[in-house]
């Protein structure tokens, strides 16, 4: 075996020498050199248990030379590669034995195949060689924020890394290591730096899929198949199961989504949600719900549903919805939609109405209705969700065309909530852009105080240019490439391998696809005639095109085609730059650079010579994209209709200039056009040569004459001309750079769909140049061509090869507006700035580019979440002008600054200055947490590569300025370096606003920058869905409105981390969720306390105070009140309903006191001992006035008399006695009063019992005492006090004039505090939430309690709320997650969710003196609904607000409003019910939030969502059999009690 050099430096084994002279004085040993990189060395394994230790344990004295510190990678010597293995970091020599050479944790041993005592190769690497660039973690199960992830990446730095490896953080974060990249490569370790992007993709989340239904879904594909059956036999499939072999979570909605067009003379009858387009058709958009939020375990039902959905679909909306719009209209829809069948309504039966293609589909109507739950995701937030993945399944080919100000606000909605959206087609690809949205707008003009964005064609234009209104300007055709939407094509029958040598067709042909193999010979030859003279009226006659009569012949077509379509045989030539004009911008026909010989020319000439021949290459490129789909009449229509669409804007060149050409053999499809159309999806990271191409401008206000070149004469071709928006620098590519064929420059003298928007007049073209042939006297900048080094093309230097404007956009004239137009045919290589800057939002989720021939499945399967930085800021120029400033700041005074949002520093020295910036740190830390929390991120230094020529003389000045100039040397390169100190200030973006939070001198300062937009416009919107528990379809009116953060409190927020505030206020957004706990059907586990046996009810009180207790541990107490007393948490327990309970005396004086002082505060002159009183002094005290509430009590309709309860006595001698400081010694001393002989239980069956339990004092002890106030019900208590205003259960109808004179109580049913839900203190922040519980418990009814925070770790949350689960849940307690507000209000969150009416087929009956009947303290209102309720296993949520008396002003902290009808939750807690009173019924509701197996056990509702669909399914079939529910209604009669006649008056 070989030896390493450190190995021979070892010491040998031998005869020990003996002490003589000679070795005495022997030099000593030197020690060992350090390893050399690449020195290895092979040693013994030993595996030890994670627990033990997480690293690798490594014996220096085995190794000499190596160092802590080094850097070694470990593998395995059966492995070969190089680059398998493990690294690890060498730390402290402590090896326990000197016989263990190397000790490996079990989890990498088993990963590697390691054993005990087997052999590994140790060699020692380089640091930054490994260093990773991107690392991609996966996590499921869990809601992790993005505050989290934030420290999680800190943590991970300095660490090495494998893949597949669990990664813990705080002991509560989990997530595993899923793919690791360095240099672009796929590695199995690596070492993670503060510059490694970390990618976090969810396991669980939030899928929506919309299938798009429109006519080419039956449509017949390239291979034999309809596009209905690709998404039901091939493409869900294939995708639940690779959701099923990731073991994903997703919670799914299925939509299909569809458009239906009608006549003018169908207008009437298909009354309803009508809407009428921009090209004045009348529409409607129908969605039908095929799942709603649910877990897929089995996808085989989900698809039978869907291909059933399929088959009804049309008959749904095309005829069967015009007869069940007005039996909807009732509550009882379905009763009144079944008598649709009689033959009356038959008579007029119509068939109405058309499907629209894929293009003109509702796909931003759809996202946007899915958008409103997502906006506000704080509210009833899941704590086992994270991200969310949008789906769009259509048989188009990504062509779009859609309103204008709709694009604009969905871009903005994506923009603020920070994912994308996936655009599966189940066509081939086209040779079209895609995806590419088509609209209508006005020509953008600079607005100087919007900034550069107004230059963009969606940004620009209509309300921002001007206040006039679009109708009055003219209108063009405009197509834009949304960055935020992925294509994926979906075609099993795939493409050959692409070589030189072949072509796939693209275009359709409907006709010869539809021909029948009996009625034709479909082997003879078929002849096509060539499509007409498509001529466009707005275009400026060409005589050079007018002059040329004469049809093509066969061999000339066929020439043209094998010249087109063959692969060039030399590289192109470079038009020397002495041509270029330097005083000009010239015409493009002077460019003959990209006509590199002769044979070109000659082709060129050509083809111009006929107008058929121009013709038949539009005919084509129409006819290749799905678009234009079957030759339809519905597809004619061109893009822009309007003769007057055609006129540009500002100043035109004269007609005098030379004529333009565009090259129809210019390389437009390079090796970069592998990868996927849409540009934000493959700039991040340039993997390959692309054709140097020049971003189109205008050249509109250039008046001075143009030189004509010699080629100038030569007949233009503009058909092609038409439609160029872009064309390519004169630069050589050599020829293995350049892909073949070429496709050619689609286009016609009729502008389709699909062709550009310019006539030949105008003349915003690109003018090709060399770099340095731009005049100084330009005032329209121009960028110069990129660089042929494309593989150091990164995204920001694409973005310097656009326009200039975000240099200073006051330097550009309106007349000189350098636009970039979008050729959907001719894919710009260059990126209007506008849309860069946007789309660097997502820029640190591509480690690498994505080829467009690919799936997508990653983001389908596993959706990133939005990155935590961004490497774009605009320049000083551009916040100055197009940004409004705003700026605070605030004192960091530590004494001051009581927060519960941030953990006080630890702190050692005494320097007021250090301990200053030490809280300033923790403060400025969670600022920044509650900014990630809202979308904001990290704003870091682009890094600069070696060899870039950026900065080349000839080069404009570029704008890569990403903060303001006196900052410019404050930047970071990585997320986990930001708030290492506080003498960097730092930048925080989100798309329209930039926070700079600096500290300086003693305060922390924020400066906002908010871009100055126009105010958006809502979209008013209309609609029809059937929704999952629906009957059919019902109208949605809507509205479409940006929720964005320009008017956050943000200098609110700031002062509530900074502890100057203590309050949460609505408008913060702050995280919330609501709980119930809720008796189950099953009887508790748990029926003794000690010797002591309990009924249900009893343990379930007991219960109550096991969760009041657990309330009080975690109570947050403030770092310089820790020594002062707080009385625990304790429920007032009553058996009253939530209304008849305020009218009780003795429970609202309980609950004053509560609120007053607590029971348990010690008198502050307390000197009494317990242990020195007798037990006649003892009961002589109970009988003070405030002493122990001795009265009679009520429970079940039963009175005990001169009655006090184990809690009361416990909390008096907690309060009165100096030696009882606890209420266990409390108890204890109950037990021996009790035993002693001076009370007794009230029924005789318990010991002395901390509770609701009933005790009376003995004989000579007792005094009979008579309440105060007379009688347990007294309204006339709370006439007085302050008149409260409207919140929480009562409704607005009780605030009444007759208020004035007798103001109404004010009576608050809560309680709220702030709890630290981090006791062991793991988390390197303060985990601290806000507690609202209730006060007052009826045992038989729900308890409710809610959540709110900004900020914390959600794991935490979790964590903390399964303890209470678990610990209730032996008391016969259910935890369980619920709706923030009523469940009738479920469609204004979330429109394809809706509740399930139930109407009864019986109204109730109504009962004459039903007050008088039941027993008092009953609520009469609902009351046989409530009954029935209570017979089909739900209890009472909440109650309705008009149910509270008027007498009281009722508040509730964490109720926002009232409900309108009372809602009930089944035992379980997996469906909600409201009840709307007579023969309404009910609205019903399966609980979403309740995911399986969340808070308790799982074996007997494992799917939540299947027991709902059981127990609505009863309860349905219940109300509507007529013979039932009479029976029922007379089964209640009977149990009421008879009303006792009143005796005739006594008369002498």
């Amino acid at each position: 075996m070989s030896v390493s050099r450190s190995e021979s430096q070892a010491p040998q084994y031998g005869r020990k020498r003996s002490n003589t002279v000679q070795s005495l004085y022997k030099n000593a040993p030197l020690p060992a050199l350090p390893l050399k990189l690449g020195d290895s060395k092979s040693l013994t394994t030993w595996v030890h248990d994670s627990k033990d230790s997480a690293s690798v344990i490594l014996n220096h004295a085995w190794w000499p030379g190596v160092a802590e510190g080094d850097m070694l990678q470990l593998t395995p010597h059966a492995s070969t590669s190089s680059s398998s293995g493990v690294l690890f970091t060498v730390g402290k020599d402590e090896a326990p034995k000197h016989q263990l050479q190397i000790s490996i944790p079990r989890p990498i041993a088993d990963k590697f195949g390691i054993k005990n005592n087997g052999e590994v190769l140790l060699t020692k690497v380089d640091k930054t060689a490994w260093s990773a660039d991107y690392v991609e973690l996966t996590f499921q199960d869990q809601y992790l924020g993005r505050n989290e992830m934030w420290r999680l990446d800190q943590h991970l730095v300095g660490q090495c890394l494998y893949v597949d490896q669990e990664i813990s953080f705080i002991g509560v974060v989990s997530a595993k290591i899923h793919t690791i990249y360095i240099n672009g490569k796929k590695v199995s370790t690596g070492y993670i730096t503060s510059k490694t992007k970390t990618i976090y993709r969810s396991l669980s989340a939030r899928a929506t899929i919309f299938i798009q239904v429109c006519r080419e879904l039956w449509e017949f594909a390239g291979d034999g198949e309809r596009y209905n059956e690709k998404i039901v036999h091939s493409f869900l499939p294939a995708l639940f199961t690779r959701w099923k072999e990731a073991g994903t979570t997703h919670i799914v909605t299925i939509v299909l989504i569809s458009r239906v067009f009608y006549d003018s003379s169908e207008v009437e009858y298909a009354k309803g949600p009508l809407r009428c387009d921009e090209e004045g058709r009348w529409y409607k958009d129908f969605f039908k719900v095929i799942t709603d939020l649910e877990v897929i375990y089995d996808w085989k039902p989900t698809l039978v549903s869907l291909k059933d959905s399929f088959w009804a679909f049309q008959r749904d909306i095309l005829l069967a919805h015009h007869y069940h719009r007005a039996s909807l209209v009732s509550p009882g829809g379905s009763k009144t939609g079944s008598s649709s069948t009689s033959p009356d309504p038959y008579q007029d039966v119509r068939l109405v109405g058309r499907l629209s293609y894929a293009h003109d589909g509702p796909i931003l109507e759809a996202l946007n209705l899915s958008f409103n739950p997502m906006e506000t995701h704080y509210i009833d937030r899941s704590l086992s969700l994270t991200g969310a993945a949008t789906i769009i399944i259509t048989p188009g080919t990504g062509y779009f065309r859609v309103s204008k100000q709709l694009l604009r606000l969905t871009t903005t909605r994506l923009l603020d909530q920070g994912f994308a959206v996936d655009l599966v087609s189940l066509t081939k690809p086209p040779l079209h852009q895609s995806p590419i949205f088509c609209f209508q707008g006005v020509e953008p003009e600079v607005v100087s105080k919007y900034g550069s964005r107004t230059l963009d064609t969606l940004w620009g234009g209509s309300d921002i240019a001007d206040p006039m209104p679009d109708r009055e300007k003219v209108k063009k055709t405009f197509w834009w490439e949304p960055f935020w939407m992925s294509v994926s094509f979906w075609d099993r029958q795939m493409d050959l391998p692409f070589r030189e040598d072949r072509f796939v067709a693209r275009a359709k042909m409907h006709e010869i696809e539809m021909l029948g193999l009996l009625d034709h010979d479909v082997l003879s030859s078929i002849k096509l005639p060539f499509l007409p003279d498509l001529v466009d009226p707005a275009a400026t006659p060409n005589p050079t095109m007018q002059n040329q009569p004469g049809k093509v012949t066969k061999t000339q077509a066929d020439l043209f085609d094998n010249q087109v379509f063959a692969p060039p045989q030399k590289p192109l030539e470079t038009r020397p730059p002495s041509l270029m004009s330097r005083t000009s911008i010239v015409s493009q026909a002077s460019t003959v650079g990209s006509w590199g010989k002769a044979s070109d020319l000659k082709r060129y000439k050509r083809l111009s010579t006929s107008p058929s021949q121009s013709s038949v290459r539009s005919g084509r490129s129409a006819r290749s994209t799905s678009a234009v789909s079957a030759g339809s009449t519905a597809t004619s229509t061109t893009a822009n209709d309007n003769p007057s669409a055609q006129a540009g804007s500002g100043t035109r060149q004269s007609r005098s200039t030379a004529p333009r050409i565009s090259t129809s053999t210019t390389p437009t499809a390079p090796k970069a056009a592998r990868f996927t159309p849409s540009w934000l999806w493959s700039t991040f990271t340039r993997s390959g040569p692309s054709q140097p191409q020049m971003s189109a401008i205008s050249a509109a206000g250039i008046s001075s004459p143009v030189t004509p070149s010699p080629l100038a004469s030569r007949p233009p071709l503009s058909a092609v001309a038409a439609t160029s928006a872009s064309t390519t620098a004169p630069t050589q590519i050599p020829k293995q750079k350049r892909r073949s064929p070429q496709p050619m420059a689609i286009g016609s003298p009729s502008r389709s769909r699909l062709g550009g928007t310019r006539n030949p007049d105008e003349d915003n073209f690109t003018p090709t140049m060399h770099k340095g042939s731009l005049t100084r006297q330009s005032h329209s900048p121009v960028n110069t061509p990129p660089s042929r080094e494309r593989e150091e093309a990164t995204f920001g230097k694409r973005r310097s090869m656009t326009i200039t404007s975000m240099m200073s956009i006051n330097t550009l004239p309106s007349s000189s507006s350098p636009v970039i137009r979008t050729n959907p045919s001719k894919p710009l290589d260059t990126v209007p700035s506008s849309q860069s800057s946007l789309a660097r939002r997502w820029q640190h989720i591509f480690p690498l580019p994505l080829s467009k021939h690919d799936i997508k499945w990653k983001s389908m399967i596993t959706p990133a979440c939005l990155p935590l930085s961004v490497e774009y800021l605009p320049s000083a120029s551009e916040l100055e002008s197009a940004y409004d400033m705003s700026f605070y700041d605030f004192v960091v005074d530590p004494p001051e600054m009581k927060s519960f949002l941030v953990r006080p520093p630890t702190v050692a020295s005494a320097n007021s200055e250090v301990v200053r910036r030490a809280w300033a740190l923790v403060v400025m830390r969670g600022m920044v947490a509650v900014r990630l929390a809202q979308g904001f991120q990290f704003v870091l230094r682009s890094p600069t590569r070696a060899g870039s020529n950026m900065d080349n003389k000839g080069s404009l000045r570029r704008t890569t300025s990403y903060v303001p100039e006196d900052d410019a040397t404050t930047k970071l390169e990585g997320s986990a370096d930001i708030l290492k100190s506080t003498n960097e200030p730092l930048y925080l973006s989100m798309s329209n606003e930039i926070h700079q939070i600096a500290y300086s001198g003693d305060s922390v300062q924020v400066r906002r920058y908010v871009r100055r937009m126009p105010r958006t416009r809502p979209f008013d919107y209309q609609c029809l869905i059937w929704p999952k528990l629906g009957v059919g379809y019902t109208e949605l009116r809507t509205s479409f409105v940006s929720h964005g953060l320009e008017n956050y409190g943000w200098n609110r927020l700031d002062m509530l981390v900074a502890g100057y505030e203590n309050q949460f206020n609505e408008s913060l957004r702050y995280w919330r969720t609501r709980f119930v706990v809720i008796p189950t059907d099953e009887s508790p586990t748990l029926t003794t306390i000690g010797s002591e046996k309990l009924n249900d009810e009893e343990i379930r009180l007991l219960g109550m105070d096991k969760l009041a207790e657990m309330f009080s541990k975690v109570r947050w107490v403030a770092p310089d009140e820790k020594g002062n007393q707080y009385p625990p948490v304790r429920f007032l327990v009553t058996d009253l309903g939530p209304t008849q309970c305020l009218v009780d005396e003795s429970l609202v004086s309980q609950l004053d006191e509560i609120h007053a002082a607590g029971p348990l505060r010690k008198k502050m002159k307390s000197e009494r001992d317990i242990s020195d009183m007798s037990l006649a002094n003892i009961a002589k005290a109970m009988r003070e006035e405030d002493g122990v509430p001795v009265k009679d009590r009520r429970w079940h309709r039963k009175i005990y008399l001169n009655a006090f309860t184990g809690a009361e006595l416990v909390s008096w001698l907690v309060r009165e006695f100096r030696d009882v400081p606890t209420r266990e010694q409390a108890t204890e001393w109950g037990a021996k009063l009790q035993d002693q002989g001076l009370f007794d239980h009230c029924r005789g069956t318990h010991g002395f019992l901390d509770g609701h339990y009933f005790y009376t004092l003995r004989g000579e002890y007792l005094v009979p005492m008579t309440p105060r106030g007379g009688g347990w019900f007294r309204s006339s208590r709370h006439v007085s006090g302050e008149e409260g205003s409207f919140r929480g259960g009562v409704p607005s109808s009780i605030m009444r004039t007759s208020t004035m004179k007798k103001p109404k109580k004010k009576l608050i049913m809560s309680q709220s505090m702030v709890i630290d839900i981090d006791q062991n203190k793991k988390s390197d922040q303060a985990e601290t939430i806000l507690l609202h519980h209730d006060i007052i418990h009826n045992p038989a009814t729900c308890f409710h309690f809610e959540l709110q925070w900004i900020g914390t770790t959600a794991r935490c949350i979790d964590d903390i709320l399964r303890q209470w689960s678990r610990t209730i849940e032996r008391y016969g307690l259910k935890l369980v997650e619920a709706y923030v507000s009523q469940i009738g209000d479920i469609r204004d969150r979330n429109p394809f969710q809706s509740c399930f009416p139930i109407p009864l087929s019986v109204p109730p009956p109504v009962v004459p003196n039903l007050e008088q009947r039941v027993p008092e303290g009953t609520q009469t209102t609902n009351y046989f609904e409530c009954a029935l309720l209570r017979k089909m296993g739900f209890v009472l949520d909440i109650e309705a607000g008009s149910a509270y008396p008027d007498t009281v002003d009722v508040v509730y902290s964490y109720r926002r409003l009232p409900f309108k009808y009372s809602q009930w939750v089944h035992r379980s807690g997996v469906a909600f019910v409201q009840i709307l009173g007579g023969a309404g019924g009910f609205l019903f509701l399966t609980n979403r939030l309740m995911a399986a197996g969340k808070f308790g056990p799982s074996s007997k509702f494992q799917r939540p969502s299947a027991a709902a669909d059981e127990i609505r399914d009863k309860l349905h079939q219940f109300c509507s059999d007529a013979k039932k529910l009479e029976a029922f209604y007379n089964e209640e009669l009977a149990q009421l009690e008879p009303v006792m006649e009143e005796p005739e008056p006594f008369t002498l």
